[in-house]
């Protein structure tokens, strides 16, 4: 037996155990960190993800999927070499927010409606979060700044049309391109949808029976996940990763207490943001970058969500993950070079004689002062195109 095999059987049963005796030592913490998980559950998750959920689904069953896939499939194939109808998944999870991009891709590779291939092309960019928490929970709710949430959601869905275009290539698989036309394409859809002989009532009773699932499923990983992160605090993990962490990051102007935060976020997102608008020593172009970061990347919880989604396909979890990693490098490297747009909204009303002046001289002076910052992240940029690109042009098994 390898030593590596060893290695991945025992751990998860370490941190498993390690978990059991961090709630048992600790009950009440972990008992209260539950109630918190629930109670974003109950009142954040629920109203706002079921209904998407299961129109989600009626919008799969009613072949509305293939109907505009079908029109927007000579863009899409161009752009991310996907059809049209994994296309409307990317549009529905703008709107939705996660996990109902990743449940989407995995109902369509589960149906047979799309290839292994375009399924993992599909799901590295298609998983996003919805403006409804950019902007109103995390924009508003937390930092009381609308005008940012404008500039987080712009970045965030850049940052996942980046990490669509750089897997465009993934596989060898490409695209045929259909000499059938859309009228004949239409009837084609229409005749397999009566052919199913599932009436509308059904297939709507099967959408809220599925959404329910799926949200029990999503609350169960909250609170877990809420507890994990709570029991690792109390037992100091996280203030000991926050000091490493802090170690380089203060080169660049980030302090522990900015770490620790954002360590919690790589748990869950809402909390993470929530604390990293509180922390006052940070300033607020780089509380926004690390806020665009965990919401592009998602946090564990909520990678965990969709990867219960994937793994039952054969689309490669791994690769997901690092498509979350890229899309929150994507998205911060985005948010903090376009944040002084932000800064100098309020002077685009006024219109002002020295508009432009003053305008021009913010940027310039905004650009000068974190040269140390920019040139860093444009480097990173270049990396991901010069290793990441060769690497999804050469085969499926690439990763």
């Amino acid at each position: 037996m390898k030593k590596n095999q060893i290695i991945i059987f025992f751990f998860p049963i370490v941190i498993v155990l390690f978990l059991v005796v961090g709630i048992i030592i600790f009950p009440q913490e972990s008992i209260k960190s539950a109630k918190e998980g629930l109670n974003i559950w109950v009142n954040v998750l629920i109203p706002s993800l079921l209904p998407f959920i299961i129109g989600a689904n009626l919008i799969v069953e009613l072949k509305i999927v293939d109907l505009i896939g079908v029109i927007i499939n000579p863009i899409t194939k161009f752009v991310f070499n996907v059809s049209g109808k994994s296309a409307l998944v990317f549009v529905i999870s703008t709107v939705s927010g996660y996990p109902v991009g990743a449940k989407l891709a995995y109902d369509l590779r589960d149906k047979g409606q799309i290839s292994s291939s375009e399924a993992q092309r599909l799901v590295s960019f298609c998983s996003t979060s919805g403006p409804l928490f950019i902007i109103g929970a995390v924009a508003v709710g937390m930092f009381n700044n609308p005008s940012l949430g404008y500039l987080m959601i712009l970045c965030h869905y850049l940052g996942s049309i980046s990490v669509g275009i750089l897997f465009r290539n993934y596989g060898k698989e490409k695209l045929s391109k259909s000499n059938i036309n859309i009228r004949t394409n239409f009837k084609n859809i229409i005749s397999t949808r009566y052919s199913s002989n599932i009436g509308f009532f059904v297939m709507f009773g099967n959408a809220v029976v599925n959404g329910v699932n799926t949200l029990l499923a999503v609350g169960g990983f909250v609170i877990v996940f809420s507890v994990v992160f709570k029991v690792l605090s109390l037992f100091n993990i996280i203030s000991l990763l926050a000091t490493i962490l802090s170690i380089p990051l203060s080169l660049f102007g980030v302090t522990k207490e900015l770490c620790y935060a954002f360590i919690g976020g790589l748990f869950e997102i809402t909390i993470g943001c929530s604390n990293i608008s509180q922390v006052a020593s940070a300033s607020l172009s780089i509380k926004a970058s690390l806020s665009s970061f965990l919401i592009g990347f998602s946090g564990l919880s909520i990678l965990a969500q969709c990867c219960n989604f994937l793994a039952k396909t054969d689309i490669k979890t791994n690769l997901y993950i690092l498509s979350k990693l890229l899309h929150g490098l994507f998205a911060a490297i985005f948010t903090f070079l376009l944040y002084p747009i932000c800064e100098t909204t309020a002077l685009v009303s006024s219109f002002g004689p020295t508009y432009n002046t003053l305008y021009n001289n913010k940027l310039l002076e905004f650009y000068l002062n974190n040269t140390s910052l920019i040139i860093p992240l444009l480097f990173l940029v270049y990396l991901i195109f010069k290793f990441v690109i060769p690497n999804t042009k050469i085969s499926k098994n690439a990763f």
